[in-house]
């Protein structure tokens, strides 16, 4: 059941999850709308899987400007949206979502998010490394493959437990992409690593206080896990203990962030203000700012279903 009783009067946008009470994603924001002297709040509501539908009919019906998506709905809201965004449609995934007289414009800035990320951290365009994406058949991983053979890296490995997950996705991203992609299972790591520049994590490896071993990871490598602790990642961690130059998800989730507030406003984002709180939130330093590539607004009517 969903109560949106909850939100503040003043509440125009918000994340919804479940769980989501550990977001981040209201204090980069809310640091973004006072920036500009906006006179709303952005919040955050639990939503269950089977909850929903009941729920966006139920947001349908509020003066919302729009909302973020995070795990488990990015992947069963697309069927939700009156109208996709090219990204979203070919990745299958939504994660921010324009609400406008009644009908909901879906949007996935996380990709985008990951290759501004990667490309900061490591000063080196996301298109032209051999990739291995170490979880491709969760939706995370997922979407990052579908992403990553869109831009037709050289090289795509497809590394998951169950192997089936990623032989099907491989054969999909084959027919549309010039990329050589591989799939195979986590027992070829060390063969796999031997080939690629950038590693990405998309697993929960770590996550659970047991360490993060990950065999084949060297100096030369670049690592990347998608998600982010409070201090660092264990993944992050060992990646450093080997020598390879590795960094969490936190800056992902930043330019998620900033994308999705400039889809909302049709205007540049506050990044530095939204930067600075997001990493205080995350009780981590915050870092020299950088010079960042920007999204130009695009109309939600670009794409239909």
């Amino acid at each position: 059941m969903v109560d949106l009783n909850g939100l503040l009067a003043d509440v125009r946008l918000l994340v919804i999850g479940d769980p989501v009470a550990h977001s981040l994603s209201p204090a980069m924001h809310n640091a973004a709308l006072r920036h500009l002297g906006m006179p709303f709040q952005y919040g955050s509501l639990r939503v269950a899987p089977e909850d929903l539908v009941a729920a966006f009919e139920l947001l349908r019906s509020r003066e919302l400007i729009g909302w973020n998506l995070t795990l488990p709905h990015k992947l069963e809201s697309v069927r939700l949206m009156h109208c996709l965004d090219e990204i979203a449609e070919n990745l299958g995934a939504v994660n921010t979502v324009v609400h406008r007289s009644g009908k909901l414009f879906g949007f996935n800035t996380d990709a985008k998010g990951l290759e501004i990320a990667v490309e900061e951290a490591f000063n080196r365009p996301l298109g032209s490394m051999r990739v291995a994406i170490l979880g491709a058949g969760g939706g995370a991983g997922q979407t990052a493959a579908r992403y990553l053979a869109s831009i037709r890296v050289p090289l795509l490995y497809l590394v998951n437990r169950t192997v089936e997950k990623v032989e099907k996705l491989a054969k999909d991203l084959s027919s549309g992409s010039s990329s050589q992609i591989i799939w195979t299972g986590w027992d070829r790591l060390p063969e796999v690593f031997a080939e690629v520049d950038l590693i990405i994590n998309a697993t929960t490896i770590g996550l659970d206080g047991k360490g993060a071993d990950i065999k084949g990871i060297e100096a030369r490598h670049l690592f990347f896990d998608m998600v982010y602790a409070p201090g660092e990642t264990e993944s992050v961690r060992f990646a450093r203990s080997q020598g390879a130059n590795a960094v969490d998800g936190l800056a992902m989730l930043l330019y998620q962030g900033v994308l999705a507030f400039e889809i909302w406003f049709g205007k540049p984002a506050p990044i530095e203000p939204m930067r600075n709180a997001l990493y205080r939130a995350a009780g981590r330093k915050v870092p020299e700012s950088k010079a960042s590539r920007r999204q130009t607004f695009r109309k939600p009517e670009s794409s239909s279903q």
